[in-house]
């Protein structure tokens, strides 16, 4: 089984990373420091934007699992190195999924939440994501956004395929150029990668 760890590096401890066996890892750098085997990009769009970058740039090599991650997930995810290694027996301990997309959380958030359009309750009321909704979807906006705190995930090769490589390179844009959309896109990711809403 082909599997990818990508991760969104801007200035954390990398050194879990030697622990990890039978990935392609890739780095994505957002710091001001130079690291050898890292892939530099604009500090925009948080990890989000990175994530987005990455499957547009990719969207026809893409690796049989790909998983998302901050620098430090376990923040998020206490339990990220067990989840990698015993992948895919690991997939019980997702929080929430889609076909073959899976959300993991192990943090002070251990279940999936819930946010209304404002990001209320778990962020300032200063998002917007029925907008965001909008901008990629036909279908009306939901009342409440199921998601985990972090966005850490993991999503197959054919459920990325299953939306067209303009749609996440739309995604990609919103990221770079909208400034609350990195925790909007949080709140979204689930219905990214939702291929039954239009």
């Amino acid at each position: 089984m082909n599997k990818e760890l990508v991760v969104a590096y801007y200035n954390e401890n990398l050194n879990w990373l030697n622990d990890v066996r039978d990935y392609k890892i890739t780095i994505y750098n957002k710091s001001n420091t130079e690291i050898p085997g890292t892939i530099k990009l604009e500090n925009i769009g948080r990890e989000m934007q990175t994530y987005f970058h990455h499957i547009v740039n990719n969207y026809d090599n893409l690796s049989e699992w790909v998983f998302f991650t901050q620098a430090n997930p376990f923040d998020h995810v206490r339990n990220y190195k067990l989840i990698l290694e015993d992948f895919p027996n690991s997939l019980v301990y997702n929080k929430l999924n889609i076909n073959d997309c899976y959300f993991f959380t192990d943090g002070v958030f251990r279940t999936k939440l819930v946010s209304l359009s404002s990001g209320r309750p778990h962020h300032f009321a200063v998002l917007d994501i029925d907008s965001l909704w909008k901008q990629l979807f036909k279908s009306n906006p939901i009342e409440q956004y199921e998601f985990v705190a972090g966005c850490i995930f993991c999503v197959s090769r054919e459920q990325i395929r299953k939306r067209d490589k303009s749609f996440y390179e739309k995604c990609k844009k919103i990221s770079e150029e909208v400034l609350m959309s990195p925790w909007e896109f949080e709140r979204m990711m689930y219905y990214v990668f939702n291929d039954k809403i239009k």
